[in-house]
């Protein structure tokens, strides 16, 4: 089989079809096929090339190798699954979008990738297109021998889940915040461990708990070496990947145990709209104080502003004060973010920016 690459651009960030069975013509992913057609005695891979290569339909592919369509629609799985078909990320289809244009000049933003979504889309199936635009945004930008930085959250576990398996020398991956003692699903513990497995990196944990009795507990922790480098390395990192939290009674933070309903009423009243790593920030960014910021084992606002870029994902209805919050606050230098979100935060600082 030859080892000539062939990029062949397709047009959308989650594995849609259209009605034929035909692929999406809005996908902003390519597959990478080889150019010379491989060996017909695999049908798995013959399937693969007729879709991919000369864009036949699932029906005409189910003629041509004698086979039902269920079958050639396992084969296609099978082909992504095994690699035979690898699919990567095209920025730049993604970052075309008109409303992807005016959000980086709005708030001065590095990077907008939006993600097309169906219209009856769920909160899940958002957070797994977001995730898997995330994992391919990073699997072509992430270089060897950077430090990558992580935090936690629905969207963050399906960026990891999504990775691909993509071997990257040199890497590490560290915690951006200790762990979780409930929310496995979604504990940071768990997500720098995926990251770390799916890239054949190293890791750095953070084995202390995300939140601790007093700032004296905390004081004495920091201070202890194996945590105090975890820490340093976190600071130092290259580029960080970060989720947006929203200050809700079903917010991560709640769900993890890590805060209750009564705390988050006392932050709103404050003002708060979102968090970052646990670090709670108004509309307008700036920092919410409360007597929780000394007792979390996680690194803060200021710190996370001096990793260069900053990625988030995030989106859903329910995230755009905190996404306007966590860019306005100059956190965020790369946005990936479904297509309403990103179009109702531009109309949130519209209406809420005076004239």
């Amino acid at each position: 089989m030859s080892a000539e690459l062939r990029e062949l651009p397709l047009i959308q960030a989650h594995d849609a079809v259209a009605g034929d069975g035909s692929p999406s013509p809005a996908e902003p992913v390519r597959a990478l096929l080889p150019s010379v057609m491989p060996d017909v005695g695999d049908p798995t891979v013959s399937a693969a090339w007729l879709y991919y290569h000369e864009g036949m339909t699932q029906a005409e592919i189910a003629e041509v190798l004698k086979v039902s369509r269920p079958s050639v629609a396992n084969m296609l799985a099978r082909a992504r699954a095994t690699g035979v078909v690898r699919i990567s990320l095209r920025p730049d289809y993604l970052a075309a979008l008109t409303v992807s244009r005016e959000l980086r000049q709005r708030f001065g933003l590095q990077q907008v990738l939006i993600v097309p979504t169906a219209p009856n889309a769920d909160t899940a199936s958002v957070h797994r297109a977001i995730g898997k635009a995330g994992a391919l945004y990073l699997e072509e930008t992430v270089q060897a021998g950077e430090t990558i930085v992580t935090a936690w959250g629905a969207t963050m576990l399906e960026t990891a889940l999504a990775l691909s398996g993509l071997r990257v020398p040199d890497l590490t991956i560290a915690q951006a915040l200790g762990g979780l003692s409930t929310a496995d699903h979604f504990n940071p513990t768990k997500v720098a461990a995926m990251m770390a497995d799916k890239f054949g990196a190293r890791v750095y944990h953070l084995f202390v708990p995300c939140v601790v009795e007093s700032l004296e507990v905390r004081e004495i922790l920091v201070r202890d070496r194996s945590i105090h480098s975890a820490f340093e390395v976190a600071r130092s990192a290259h580029r960080a990947m970060i989720g947006i939290g929203k200050v809700a009674a079903d917010a991560t933070v709640v769900r993890a145990g890590f805060m209750t309903e009564l705390q988050i009423h006392e932050l709103r009243a404050k003002g708060a709209v979102g968090d970052l790593m646990g670090r709670f920030f108004d509309i307008h960014g700036k920092p919410v104080q409360t007597e929780l910021n000394g007792r979390i084992m996680a690194l803060d606002l200021e710190d996370l502003r001096r990793i260069k870029p900053v990625i988030a994902v995030a989106g859903g209805p329910d995230k755009v004060q905190a996404i306007v919050g966590a860019i306005r606050g100059g956190y965020v230098d790369v946005l990936i973010v479904d297509d309403r979100t990103a179009s109702a935060v531009l109309e949130f600082d519209r209406v809420s920016t005076p004239a």
